[in-house]
């Protein structure tokens, strides 16, 4: 199987594709409705304020940080109990399984576009991590790959937004190292309500039924007496 629909499938049945989704449109929201242009907020405001608020966004969704629950009463949501922060480099991360996501702004509708050996170190090491089927890593390059101790894939969650009209664009995938003019990805997928389908979050768990249900009628309860002459009559009749 392909790395990327491998990822995918992986990421995309425990709902961790769905949270990433759930963050984005939240953080969106919070940027959009606190900051505006006509306020003076410029594009470098919008970038550096999405970043923050879905980092913030990502943890609340893993209950991660300042969002753990109580460790007496620990976490019984099973997406979460599998999510950890994985930082590189200062940069952060968030991993489950052997999958580490890190957070990457784009401009709207220029995600191919991206210039990895321009960005960050720590971006450039990402795009240069080992990919058997990509044939520049046997160039010699002055910066090495990402190093980990296991066998950790690291992805890209690539993220953007415009104001008016409001649309965002998410996207997951492996960054490539395009200092040679190619492709900015190995593999990319976009997340939206087509790609992603129903949300495995929110899968209905069967209960066990009560002995009795609240919308039942009730039994009608009818209360006797005792006439004088031995015979019996109603009294009350109760719902």
């Amino acid at each position: 199987m392909s790395e990327d629909r491998e990822a995918w499938g992986t990421l995309l049945e425990a709902g961790f594709l769905h949270a990433l989704r759930e963050a984005h449109t939240e953080a969106t929201l919070a940027v959009f409705g606190a900051m505006s242009r006509a306020a003076g907020f410029k594009e470098r405001s919008f970038g550096t304020g999405a970043f923050d608020v879905l980092e913030t966004q990502l943890d609340r969704v893993f209950h991660l940080g300042e969002f753990a629950p109580d460790p007496a009463e620990g976490d019984d949501d099973p997406l979460t109990a599998m999510v950890s922060r994985e930082n590189l480099n200062g940069s952060p991360g968030w991993r489950y399984g052997r999958y580490r996501i890190l957070l990457k702004r784009h401009r709207f509708g220029a995600v191919r576009a991206i210039r990895w050996d321009r960005d960050s170190y720590t971006k450039q090491a990402v795009a240069r991590q080992e990919f058997p089927d990509d044939p520049q890593l046997t160039l010699d390059f002055a910066l090495g790959p990402v190093r980990d101790t296991d066998d950790v894939v690291t992805l890209v969650l690539a993220h953007s937004a415009t104001e008016e009209p409001l649309e965002m664009e998410l996207f997951l995938g492996r960054p490539r190292l395009n200092a040679d003019g190619g492709p900015a990805w190995h593999w990319l997928r976009q997340l939206t309500d087509d790609t992603l389908g129903a949300d495995r979050r929110r899968r209905l768990v069967p209960s066990t039924l009560p002995l009795w249900a609240d919308d039942e009628a009730d039994v009608p309860l009818r209360l006797h007496g005792r006439r004088a002459g031995g015979g019996e009559t109603s009294i009350e009749t109760a719902q």
